[in-house]
C-alpha cells in the first residue's frame, strides 16, 4: 500500500487559530473597516506649492481610514505631449483660450492638472477615487490615459474611464484586511454624450442602455466583492429640459424626463436594489441630506473636498454654499454601513488675502478644505441634519460631529 501524502491547508490551519484565539463556542469576529467619503476634488494646481501643510486638519482622518474615497474632477497632462495644451496655459483662469485641435475634450478651458495633482490626494490617504465625470475627457483621450496612468503610478484604485466603454463601466476591486470594496463609477453631466461615451461611463436620462449597463455593472460587483459602491457625477442644468419635446433628445443626448431630481433617485435606488451597498453622488456645489433606503446610504450630493479657480470675486458663488462641506467616516462591518461621523468642513474662500495676489496667484490658493470650528461647524452639521430629517434620517451632533448609526442592511 502507498504512503498517503499529508496536505497541509493554510486555510484550514487560519480558521483553526482563530477559533482557539476567539475561544470555544464564540463565533469569530465580523470584518470590520474604517471608510471615509469626501466630497469632490476639484484641484487645478498643486497646493504644496501655496501652503505648507494644505489639507491638514484632515491628514489624520483620512490617512487612519483603510479606504478614503474621492472624486478626481481633472484631466491629467500627458507627460510626453501634454494633450497638446501649451506651456503658457494658465488652468485656474482657463486662459488663453485653446483652439478646437488643442482641446480635443469638452471644456472651454479645460481643467488640464499636472500628474502631482493625483500624487498630492494620494499622498493624503486617498486610496479609491471615482475619474468619472464631466471634466474626465476635457483632454480627450490622451487625458483619460494619462489620468489612468498618474493613479496606477501612485496606487489608486479607480473607474468610470478607460480606453473604451467596457473598461469604463467595469468594477474596479481593492481589497483592505481581507474585505474588498467594489466600485463603479460613471456620469451624468451637461456634456454632449456622443463625444464622451466610448471613453467615460455615463448614464443620460432616458437612455436604457446606459442604465442596462450600469445596473449590470453593479450586479457584478456584488456578486465578487464583500461591500460595492456606486458613484454618480450628477450634474445637469434642469432648465435646458423646459424647451425640449418628451421624448426628443437635447443638444448634449439627455432625453427628457418631467422630474430631473426624481429620475435620480429611481436610478440610485434601482442601484442599490442590483446590490450596491451605497451610492453617493457629486456635482452640485453644496450637499444634500443623507436618505437610509432599505438600510443601505444613500446620498444624492456630497459637496466638495477642494474647489479651487473659481470667479475671483469672493460671494460670488454663494447662492450654492460651495465654501461648506463634509467628512464622512464610514464603519464597515460585514459587508454593512453600521455607523457614520460626520465631520464639517470649511473650504477657504481666501478673502482673507485675495487683496496680496493677482487672480492667478489667488486662485491656485483658494478653495481647500480644514476642518471647520465653532459656530461654523454647528451650523454645517444643523443643516446636514435639517437636510437629512426631509429624507426621514435622524442624526444626532456631538462634540461638532453629527453621528448616524444605520440599523438594517444585509
Amino acid at each position: 500500500m502507498g504512503v498517503i501524502p499529508r496536505v497541509r491547508c493554510t486555510a484550514c490551519l487560519i480558521a483553526v487559530a482563530a477559533a482557539l484565539t476567539v475561544g470555544c463556542g464564540e463565533a469569530p469576529p465580523e470584518p470590520e473597516i474604517t471608510l471615509v467619503v469626501a466630497g469632490q476634488a476639484l484641484i487645478k494646481v498643486d497646493p504644496r506649492l501655496s501652503w505648507e501643510d494644505p489639507f491638514g486638519s484632515l491628514r489624520p482622518i483620512l490617512q487612519g481610514a483603510d479606504v478614503a474615497f474621492t472624486n478626481f474632477e481633472m484631466a491629467v497632462k500627458s507627460e510626453v505631449d501634454a494633450c497638446g495644451v501649451p506651456d503658457e496655459y494658465r488652468v485656474v483662469l482657463g486662459e488663453p483660450r485653446l483652439a478646437p485641435e488643442q482641446r480635443p475634450g469638452n471644456s472651454g478651458g479645460p481643467h488640464a492638472v499636472d500628474a502631482t495633482v493625483m500624487e498630492f490626494l494620494a499622498s493624503l490617504g486617498f486610496n479609491l477615487m471615482s475619474i468619472a465625470n464631466n471634466h474626465a475627457w476635457d483632454l480627450g483621450d490622451c487625458g483619460v490615459a494619462a489620468t489612468r496612468a498618474a493613479a496606477n503610478a501612485n496606487g489608486v484604485t479607480y473607474a468610470g474611464a478607460g480606453p473604451d466603454l467596457a473598461a469604463a463601466t467595469a468594477p474596479a476591486y481593492l481589497t483592505v484586511n481581507g474585505v474588498m470594496i467594489g466600485l463603479v463609477a460613471a456620469t451624468t453631466s451637461h456634456d454632449e454624450r456622443d463625444a464622451i461615451h466610448h471613453a467615460v461611463n455615463g448614464v443620460w436620462t432616458g437612455r436604457q442602455d446606459d442604465r442596462d449597463r450600469n445596473l449590470e455593472a453593479v450586479r457584478e460587483a456584488a456578486a465578487r466583492a464583500d461591500f460595492v459602491i456606486y458613484y454618480q457625477h450628477f450634474q445637469i442644468d434642469v432648465d435646458e429640459f423646459d424647451s425640449i419635446v418628451p421624448g426628443e433628445a437635447t443638444a448634449d443626448g439627455h432625453i427628457r424626463v418631467e422630474d430631473v431630481a426624481g429620475w435620480q433617485t429611481d436610478f440610485a435606488r434601482a442601484v442599490i436594489d442590483a446590490g450596491a451597498s451605497m451610492y453617493v453622488g457629486h456635482g452640485h456645489r453644496g450637499f444634500d441630506g443623507i436618505e437610509i433606503y432599505k438600510g443601505r446610504p444613500l446620498i444624492r450630493q456630497f459637496g466638495g473636498l477642494a474647489y479651487q479657480g473659481l470667479q475671483p470675486e469672493i460671494g460670488y458663488y454663494d447662492q450654492y454654499r460651495p465654501w461648506e462641506g463634509l467628512l464622512a467616516e464610514m464603519t464597515i462591518r460585514n459587508g454593512a454601513v453600521v455607523r457614520i461621523e460626520f465631520t464639517p468642513l470649511e473650504l477657504d474662500e481666501g478673502e482673507a488675502y485675495r487683496s496680496r495676489y493677482g487672480d492667478v496667484g489667488f486662485l491656485a490658493r483658494r478653495g481647500l478644505a480644514e476642518v471647520a470650528m465653532h459656530d461654523r461647524a454647528d451650523s454645517i452639521l444643523a443643516r446636514l441634519r435639517d437636510l437629512s430629517a426631509a429624507y426621514g434620517t435622524e442624526l444626532t451632533i456631538v462634540d461638532q460631529r453629527a453621528v448616524l448609526e444605520v440599523r438594517g442592511g444585509r
